[in-house]
Protein backbone atom coordinates (compact mmCIF):
# COMPACT_ATOMS: atom_id res chain seq x y z
CA UNK A 1 0.00 0.00 0.00
CA UNK A 2 2.59 2.35 0.95
CA UNK A 3 2.91 5.24 3.23
CA UNK A 4 0.76 8.22 2.50
CA UNK A 5 1.79 12.39 3.14
CA UNK A 6 -1.17 14.25 4.84
CA UNK A 7 -0.59 18.31 3.95
CA UNK A 8 -1.21 20.93 5.74
CA UNK A 9 -4.06 23.23 4.36
CA UNK A 10 -4.18 26.92 4.91
CA UNK A 11 -8.01 26.35 5.66
CA UNK A 12 -8.91 26.05 9.04
CA UNK A 13 -12.15 24.40 10.62
CA UNK A 14 -14.29 25.70 13.58
CA UNK A 15 -14.47 22.79 16.03
CA UNK A 16 -16.79 23.31 19.46
CA UNK A 17 -14.77 21.44 22.38
CA UNK A 18 -16.74 21.49 25.32
CA UNK A 19 -18.29 24.91 25.85
CA UNK A 20 -16.14 26.44 23.40
CA UNK A 21 -14.92 27.12 19.75
CA UNK A 22 -11.65 26.28 18.36
CA UNK A 23 -9.98 26.80 15.30
CA UNK A 24 -7.88 23.93 14.00
CA UNK A 25 -5.63 23.08 10.82
CA UNK A 26 -7.16 20.54 8.26
CA UNK A 27 -4.63 17.98 6.51
CA UNK A 28 -5.75 16.58 2.99
CA UNK A 29 -4.38 13.47 1.72
CA UNK A 30 -1.17 13.78 -0.26
CA UNK A 31 0.79 11.37 -2.29
CA UNK A 32 2.47 8.65 -0.80
CA UNK A 33 6.33 9.03 -0.08
CA UNK A 34 7.64 7.30 -2.80
CA UNK A 35 5.62 9.64 -5.21
CA UNK A 36 7.25 12.80 -4.06
CA UNK A 37 9.56 14.61 -6.76
CA UNK A 38 11.18 18.40 -6.59
CA UNK A 39 7.61 20.34 -7.61
CA UNK A 40 5.64 18.16 -4.78
CA UNK A 41 8.42 18.25 -2.32
CA UNK A 42 7.73 22.45 -2.74
CA UNK A 43 4.34 21.54 -1.66
CA UNK A 44 6.19 20.45 1.56
CA UNK A 45 8.09 23.08 1.97
CA UNK A 46 5.51 25.70 1.42
CA UNK A 47 3.00 23.74 4.19
CA UNK A 48 5.86 24.22 6.50
CA UNK A 49 5.97 27.56 6.51
CA UNK A 50 2.21 27.97 7.74
CA UNK A 51 2.85 30.33 10.44
CA UNK A 52 0.86 30.38 13.04
CA UNK A 53 0.75 26.55 13.30
CA UNK A 54 -2.70 25.02 14.33
CA UNK A 55 -3.12 23.45 17.73
CA UNK A 56 -4.35 20.60 16.23
CA UNK A 57 -5.82 19.51 13.01
CA UNK A 58 -8.41 16.94 11.06
CA UNK A 59 -7.89 14.68 8.55
CA UNK A 60 -9.98 15.19 5.72
CA UNK A 61 -10.90 11.76 5.26
CA UNK A 62 -13.95 10.36 6.75
CA UNK A 63 -14.23 7.35 9.13
CA UNK A 64 -17.71 5.90 10.40
CA UNK A 65 -18.63 5.34 13.90
CA UNK A 66 -21.50 5.44 15.52
CA UNK A 67 -22.69 8.07 18.49
CA UNK A 68 -23.60 6.63 21.44
CA UNK A 69 -26.56 8.51 21.93
CA UNK A 70 -27.85 6.10 18.30
CA UNK A 71 -25.35 3.16 18.49
CA UNK A 72 -26.97 1.85 15.69
CA UNK A 73 -26.51 4.43 12.73
CA UNK A 74 -22.74 5.16 12.07
CA UNK A 75 -22.34 8.93 11.21
CA UNK A 76 -19.04 10.57 9.17
CA UNK A 77 -16.45 11.71 11.52
CA UNK A 78 -13.05 12.76 11.08
CA UNK A 79 -9.90 12.04 13.20
CA UNK A 80 -8.25 15.16 15.22
CA UNK A 81 -4.60 14.68 15.76
CA UNK A 82 -2.52 16.89 18.28
CA UNK A 83 -0.32 18.95 15.93
CA UNK A 84 3.42 21.00 16.74
CA UNK A 85 4.32 24.31 15.79
CA UNK A 86 6.15 24.56 12.82
CA UNK A 87 5.00 20.79 11.72
CA UNK A 88 3.81 20.70 7.36
CA UNK A 89 2.98 17.32 6.80
CA UNK A 90 2.10 14.20 8.75
CA UNK A 91 2.07 10.31 7.41
CA UNK A 92 -0.36 7.46 7.85
CA UNK A 93 1.98 5.64 9.71
CA UNK A 94 1.00 5.96 13.17
CA UNK A 95 0.46 9.35 11.93
CA UNK A 96 4.35 9.83 13.33
CA UNK A 97 3.42 9.59 17.04
CA UNK A 98 1.11 12.52 17.46
CA UNK A 99 -1.97 11.63 19.85
CA UNK A 100 -5.03 11.38 18.66
CA UNK A 101 -7.14 13.91 20.27
CA UNK A 102 -10.77 13.07 19.34
CA UNK A 103 -12.89 12.90 16.34
CA UNK A 104 -14.59 15.72 14.77
CA UNK A 105 -18.25 15.07 13.59
CA UNK A 106 -20.34 17.51 11.77
CA UNK A 107 -24.00 18.55 12.52
CA UNK A 108 -25.38 18.71 8.55
CA UNK A 109 -28.14 21.33 10.11
CA UNK A 110 -25.59 23.97 11.42
CA UNK A 111 -22.86 22.78 9.93
CA UNK A 112 -20.73 22.91 12.80
CA UNK A 113 -18.51 20.32 13.71
CA UNK A 114 -17.97 19.08 17.57
CA UNK A 115 -15.59 16.92 19.28
CA UNK A 116 -16.09 13.45 20.32
CA UNK A 117 -14.47 10.65 22.22
CA UNK A 118 -13.81 7.38 20.85
CA UNK A 119 -14.20 5.06 23.54
CA UNK A 120 -13.52 1.50 23.82
CA UNK A 121 -17.13 0.34 23.12
CA UNK A 122 -16.23 2.18 19.49
CA UNK A 123 -19.25 4.55 20.18
CA UNK A 124 -18.43 8.42 19.91
CA UNK A 125 -18.98 10.58 23.09
CA UNK A 126 -19.47 13.86 22.77
CA UNK A 127 -16.24 16.17 25.19
CA UNK A 128 -17.92 18.56 27.10
CA UNK A 129 -16.17 20.81 29.04
CA UNK A 130 -14.89 18.97 32.03
CA UNK A 131 -14.29 16.21 30.12
CA UNK A 132 -12.18 18.44 27.57
CA UNK A 133 -9.90 20.14 30.91
CA UNK A 134 -9.56 16.08 32.26
CA UNK A 135 -8.13 15.43 29.05
CA UNK A 136 -5.90 18.53 28.84
CA UNK A 137 -7.18 19.37 25.79
CA UNK A 138 -8.50 22.73 27.62
CA UNK A 139 -6.83 25.22 30.34
CA UNK A 140 -8.96 26.59 33.16
CA UNK A 141 -9.59 29.53 30.86
CA UNK A 142 -11.28 27.37 28.34
CA UNK A 143 -7.83 28.42 25.94
CA UNK A 144 -6.50 25.11 23.81
CA UNK A 145 -3.02 23.12 24.92
CA UNK A 146 -0.73 22.19 22.22
CA UNK A 147 -0.24 18.32 22.28
CA UNK A 148 2.49 17.08 19.96
CA UNK A 149 5.05 14.90 19.68
CA UNK A 150 6.90 13.27 22.49
CA UNK A 151 10.29 13.41 23.39
CA UNK A 152 13.03 11.10 23.21
CA UNK A 153 13.83 9.91 26.64
CA UNK A 154 16.37 7.07 26.27
CA UNK A 155 18.24 5.63 23.14
CA UNK A 156 20.81 2.52 22.70
CA UNK A 157 22.32 0.37 19.49
CA UNK A 158 22.59 3.43 16.82
CA UNK A 159 23.59 1.51 13.82
CA UNK A 160 24.63 2.14 10.12
CA UNK A 161 21.38 1.20 7.65
CA UNK A 162 22.44 0.68 4.15
CA UNK A 163 24.63 3.62 3.24
CA UNK A 164 23.59 6.96 4.60
CA UNK A 165 21.15 6.14 7.75
CA UNK A 166 21.07 5.28 10.89
CA UNK A 167 18.41 3.01 12.85
CA UNK A 168 18.29 4.17 16.52
CA UNK A 169 16.34 2.12 19.18
CA UNK A 170 14.58 4.93 20.94
CA UNK A 171 11.61 5.14 23.66
CA UNK A 172 9.39 7.76 23.72
CA UNK A 173 7.90 9.91 26.58
CA UNK A 174 4.72 7.97 26.13
CA UNK A 175 6.40 4.47 26.90
CA UNK A 176 6.48 3.79 23.25
CA UNK A 177 9.79 1.92 22.20
CA UNK A 178 10.48 2.85 18.56
CA UNK A 179 13.38 2.39 15.94
CA UNK A 180 13.66 5.89 14.39
CA UNK A 181 15.40 6.26 10.95
CA UNK A 182 18.13 9.08 10.66
CA UNK A 183 19.85 10.67 7.18
CA UNK A 184 23.45 11.00 7.86
CA UNK A 185 24.79 13.71 5.69
CA UNK A 186 28.81 13.02 6.80
CA UNK A 187 28.91 9.30 7.22
CA UNK A 188 29.20 9.67 11.24
CA UNK A 189 26.68 7.91 13.30
CA UNK A 190 25.28 10.50 15.54
CA UNK A 191 25.82 9.45 19.23
CA UNK A 192 22.93 8.40 21.11
CA UNK A 193 22.92 11.20 23.66
CA UNK A 194 21.87 13.62 20.47
CA UNK A 195 18.48 11.91 20.42
CA UNK A 196 17.47 12.49 23.67
CA UNK A 197 14.80 15.28 24.52
CA UNK A 198 14.33 15.73 21.02
CA UNK A 199 11.03 14.57 19.14
CA UNK A 200 10.97 12.26 16.36
CA UNK A 201 10.66 14.59 13.34
CA UNK A 202 13.63 16.49 15.08
CA UNK A 203 16.20 13.55 14.36
CA UNK A 204 15.53 12.91 10.89
CA UNK A 205 18.53 14.25 9.91
CA UNK A 206 22.28 14.50 10.86
CA UNK A 207 24.01 16.52 11.91
CA UNK A 208 22.22 19.33 13.04
CA UNK A 209 21.88 22.23 10.22
CA UNK A 210 21.73 19.84 7.55
CA UNK A 211 19.67 20.47 4.40
CA UNK A 212 16.27 19.22 5.14
CA UNK A 213 15.36 15.53 3.82
CA UNK A 214 12.83 14.33 1.47
CA UNK A 215 12.41 10.86 0.81
CA UNK A 216 13.23 9.90 -3.21
CA UNK A 217 11.44 7.45 -4.93
CA UNK A 218 14.45 4.61 -3.67
CA UNK A 219 14.28 5.05 -0.16
CA UNK A 220 13.34 2.86 2.20
CA UNK A 221 9.93 3.70 3.81
CA UNK A 222 9.47 4.10 7.30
Amino acid sequence: MGVVKYLLDRRTVTVRIGDSRQAIGTLRRFFKITELDEERNAELEAADGIRPSPVAAMIMDESEFALASDPTTPVRSHLVLGWDEGMGSVTDFGWDFLPELGYAVRDPASGEYTLFELRNDRLLYPVDDGRARELGLLDQEGHPVRHGQPVITECENVRPFLDKYADADCTLSTGVKETLLTVIDDGKLPPAEWYIGRKPREVGCYPPGSPRYRPAANDPTP
